[in-house]
């Protein structure tokens, strides 16, 4: 029993490091970003209204990077974790708008930039396409934040609803509407769960 006890060490150790080293490389880039931000000034040439506006941006970047730069390890993790789930759902939701406003599923081509087509011509592998897109944002919208219960497919659903949409031909203003109430609903959700995470933990 006693031989047991070294490799389990060594791998608590190893484990360690790598959460040391993992921690680092999060904490990194918000020093570039510092960085960035100290050596690089306002466009005077610019309106007022521009002007203020990245000064504000500026130091918002510099409060968001400084806090990041000081939170314990779990509290790190946690705000990369809820970050990338921020940003799946504005992935999602420009998706959504993008497809609604300018795709037309039964005449539109996919190709890529060289010409070479990657999905057959007909409008059903379109939408095939996206419902897979909106799938996977869903999937890790849900696992980001921990959503273990029917509430996950509801949340799910919401992001397949403006879609569904596009694949029924519906008139521009119902898909706009769906488009919006979508991604009301995600934005609510997210700030919602959010402020229950940072309350209650």
């Amino acid at each position: 029993m006693a031989a047991v006890g070294p490799p389990q060490q060594q791998v608590r150790m190893a484990h360690q490091q790598v959460w040391a080293a993992l921690e680092v490389a999060l904490r990194v880039p918000c020093l570039y970003i510092i960085d960035a931000i100290f050596n690089s000034y306002p466009d005077s040439s610019q309106s007022r209204f521009c002007i203020v506006l990245q000064i504000f941006l500026r130091l918002l970047g510099i409060f968001v990077s400084s806090i990041v730069l000081i939170l314990s390890q779990r509290s790190l993790f946690k705000f990369y974790m809820y970050s990338s789930a921020f940003l799946l759902a504005a992935t999602s939701v420009l998706v959504n708008y993008y497809a609604s406003l300018h795709i037309d599923f039964y005449g539109a081509y996919n190709t890529s930039a060289f010409g070479i087509e990657l999905l057959p011509r007909k409008g059903p592998s379109l939408w095939m396409a996206l419902i897979v897109l909106q799938l996977t944002f869903g999937i890790g919208y849900v696992t980001l934040l921990q959503i273990h219960s029917i509430y996950s497919q509801l949340i799910i659903l919401d992001l397949l609803v403006p879609v569904i949409g596009l694949i029924t031909e519906l008139p521009l203003h119902i898909r706009e509407t769906l488009v919006f109430t979508s991604s009301l609903i995600l934005t609510l959700n997210t700030v919602l769960v959010l402020a229950l995470r940072t309350r209650f933990k």
